[in-house]
């Protein structure tokens, strides 16, 4: 009677309240309903089985809303009708008041409870919805890194990766996925990938890094399993952190030059020392002299308070671990 399933499907599915508001409005046998809160966004929102909402219903609503309190309200307006209305504190974060337009005086109680199941399924809304933003964002963050994480479970089941893992299955070297499931080339890392994650979420962290063998006499893969602290109850998932110890640090142009004010020059040199080339490599590039590098080279080191190029290209990469945004395509 009181709407219930119509209300938490719309919270749930991000609809249009007017379905449980016009159940609402059925059960309570009610004109119009008007709720106001500030998580149903700029406005009110409003139900009415008449041609048009009542403008003096609206202005009555808007008086009362700043005066309401959690018990329920009503008079009956002059060639309005009865006017009903109560405020739920707290379900919300702006509160929420939940207005009734009807020929009659209502059923309080009917009317209060109604009340309660709108402010619950607002309340859900906006929490859900926090709850999407938030994983939108973490996705967004694995996707930046530039080693591969992967979300599994204690079967080794894969719940999330990143774009980063993506690009280390393309390979097909050392690791693949079969069923949702993390399998590794060599059966022996396999079993001794399954016995770590099942360690790590019984609480042993010490347990937590392994070597992913690949074909070809490629260097392994380094893999780092991370668990959550906690309760024992709340360990049912894992991170997997996948490194290629053969495979460049990322460069980061945008940010080394923000971080150290380096010129264009000395960002090639950078990216030159980050992927492992030499100077003499870099000034062939380039076609310049060994001593223009070396020179440029020189005020790049004091740009970074650094004193060798092993120290430079240790710092350059600690600052810019992330991948390369793609440019979009025309």
């Amino acid at each position: 009677m009181l709407g219930i399933d119509a209300w938490m499907h719309a919270a749930t599915r991000g609809e249009d309240w007017g379905v449980p508001l016009r159940e609402s409005a059925r059960a309570l046998n009610a004109r119009s309903i008007l709720l106001v809160s500030a998580d149903l966004g700029p406005g009110m929102t409003t139900y009415t089985v008449e041609r048009q909402l009542n403008p003096a219903f609206v202005r009555i609503c808007k008086a009362a809303s700043p005066q309401a309190s959690s018990d329920v309200l009503s008079r009956a307006e002059p060639d309005v009708g009865q006017v009903t209305w109560t405020q739920v504190q707290g379900a919300t974060p702006g509160d929420l008041t939940f207005f009734a337009l009807s020929d009659a005086p209502l059923d309080r109680t009917l009317f209060r409870a109604t009340a309660l199941v709108a402010a619950n399924a607002v309340a859900t809304r906006a929490k859900l919805q926090a709850v999407r933003a938030t994983s939108a964002l973490k996705t967004a963050a694995f996707d930046q890194l530039s080693f591969g994480m992967v979300i599994v479970d204690r079967h080794v089941r894969i719940v999330e990766s990143n774009e980063a893992f993506g690009t280390l299955l393309t390979r097909a070297d050392g690791l693949s996925v079969s069923q949702e499931k993390l399998i590794c080339r060599e059966p022996s890392d396999q079993a001794a990938l399954a016995s770590a994650v099942g360690r790590a979420l019984a609480g042993e962290l010490s347990a937590a890094i392994l070597k992913i063998h690949r074909a070809q006499g490629a260097q392994p893969y380094v893999l780092r399993i991370v668990a959550p602290r906690g309760e024992a109850s709340a360990r049912d998932h894992c991170l997997l952190m996948i490194v290629d110890p053969d495979e460049a640090p990322s460069t980061g142009s945008d940010i080394w030059r923000a971080m150290f004010d380096l010129t264009e020059c000395e960002l090639i040199i950078a990216e030159g020392l980050v992927s492992g080339r030499r100077i003499n490599d870099i000034a062939s590039e380039r076609g310049v002299s060994i001593e223009t590098v070396r020179s440029q080279t020189k005020r790049m080191f004091e740009r970074l308070n650094v004193s060798s190029q092993a120290e430079a290209a240790a710092r350059l990469s600690r600052t810019a671990p992330f991948r390369l945004t793609p440019l979009p395509t025309s």
